[in-house]
């Protein structure tokens, strides 16, 4: 297939993929950093927390993607921080799960719950510790994530890394639990 061809099957199945998510023109113009025509449609009127097909919000996108500035417009907005998907996940668990550390850190001085659960009782130090992401754990335990937090199956963050077999992060987490304790 010639690469102009193979370009072209690209662009058509991205779009078919965007367009069966149900984005708002919102959403989409976030996705591709937009800054610009994010301003115009939110002066328009465009409301700021609508969701997709996954129960995705523009803050939603934004944050997976790390985009900063797009992230401080919808808030400014009034982008609920803590508006949860179909899966009961927020733009701060997304946020940890890409690794996206300024947007993790931007989360909570705008007052994202660091204590929510998703569906499983994940936290999102749970999901810094299983994605070995020792620059997000610092950051959550810098702004106070419950090292001592149960999922679902009674695990702490230590016990993730632990299990996942990243026992730097597990001894980490171990010497802050006992720091946090005064022993």
């Amino acid at each position: 297939m010639k690469s102009w061809n193979r370009a072209l099957v690209v662009a058509a199945l991205s779009t078919l993929l965007l367009a069966c998510d149900n984005n708002t023109l919102l959403m989409k113009k976030v996705v591709d950093g937009d800054t610009a025509a994010v301003q115009t449609l939110l002066s328009q009127g465009s409301k700021v927390d609508a969701r997709n097909s996954y129960g995705w919000s523009a803050l939603t996108h934004a944050a997976r993607q790390g985009h900063l500035e797009l992230m401080r417009l919808l808030i400014d907005n009034g982008a609920e921080i803590d508006i949860e998907d179909n899966t009961g996940w927020t733009p701060l668990l997304r946020a940890v799960m890409k690794g996206n550390d300024s947007a993790v850190q931007l989360l909570l001085e705008k007052g994202a719950n660091i204590h929510h659960t998703d569906q499983s009782g994940w936290t999102p130090l749970h999901w810094a510790a299983q994605r070995n992401n020792e620059s997000t754990l610092r950051i959550l335990y810098d702004g106070g994530a419950n090292l001592l937090a149960e999922n679902d199956k009674g695990w702490t963050a230590r016990m993730v890394a632990q299990n996942d077999g990243n026992v730097e992060l597990a001894n980490l987490l171990h010497r802050w639990m006992r720091n946090s304790q005064g022993l």
